[in-house]
């Protein structure tokens, strides 16, 4: 019993450092955050602090993995749906991601501007990995799901989602250097529009999906993202 104590109380105390990690990240940068930052936000030692990571790097690790811990939550209960037709699950699967960071535009806003600058060029790059090795996985369960049930049609399901989730980083990238612009364009709503619509019809491609049968776009959403509300302007 004593064990799981220590057990517990050992994964509590790295979530929190990871959680301030997480943030510095957002706020700083990963190069500019330093493990004196974490220090001072959680008030311990470093004896402390390397008693759970014994380095920066493994640090950033360990940050990939509770960041995958978040995303893959979010995500496995969709893929898991017995009840969803696989169509429908791809289009869950990029939608819910979308709405959850639509739901803090704001926060993901400023974000962005800190997540796409050189300093986060390491991180973004590892988060990039993780998210191939851990959500291509279960992107493949979709596809052997759309294959079973006559909806895709692709001789290799495993590395057409690896593919998969190239393209969804595409459209976040795409997205991002649109919605960071210094002046955003009058046009921004049909930029978006045509963003999602090309990456949707690459996808059903891919998959050999009937056309039109995956909107990634939701029109409303996109709106969100180009429409200040009273009071907020751009940085």
């Amino acid at each position: 019993m004593a064990r799981i104590v220590k057990e517990d109380e050992y994964a509590i105390k790295c979530n929190e450092i990871l959680n301030v990690a997480q943030q510095l990240v957002f706020t700083k940068g990963f190069e500019q955050m330093s493990i004196q930052d974490i220090l001072d936000e959680l008030h311990i030692s470093k004896g402390a602090f390397y008693h759970y990571f014994d380095s920066k790097v493994a640090l950033l690790d360990g940050l990939m993995d509770h960041m995958m811990d978040d995303a893959e939550g979010l995500l496995r209960p969709i893929v898991e749906d017995k009840n969803l037709p696989a169509i429908e699950k791809i289009q869950r699967f990029f939608s819910a991601g979308s709405r959850w960071k639509t739901d803090r535009k704001s926060f993901m806003l400023d974000l962005l501007r800190v997540w796409y600058t050189d300093a986060n060029a390491l991180v973004r790059q590892k988060q990039e990995a993780t998210y191939l090795q851990r959500l291509a996985p279960m992107l493949a369960q979709i596809v052997h799901q759309g294959i079973a049930e006559g909806t895709m049609k692709t001789a290799f399901p495993d590395q057409v989602s690896g593919m998969l989730w190239g393209l969804a980083q595409g459209i976040e990238d795409d997205i991002a250097e649109l919605l960071l612009a210094e002046t955003p364009p009058g046009d921004a709503l049909q930029r978006l529009k045509s963003i999602m619509g090309a990456y949707a019809e690459a996808i059903e491609r891919i998959l050999g999906a009937p056309a039109g049968s995956l909107p990634l776009a939701d029109v409303d959403m996109l709106k969100e993202w180009i429409t200040e509300p009273a009071g907020e302007k751009r940085a």
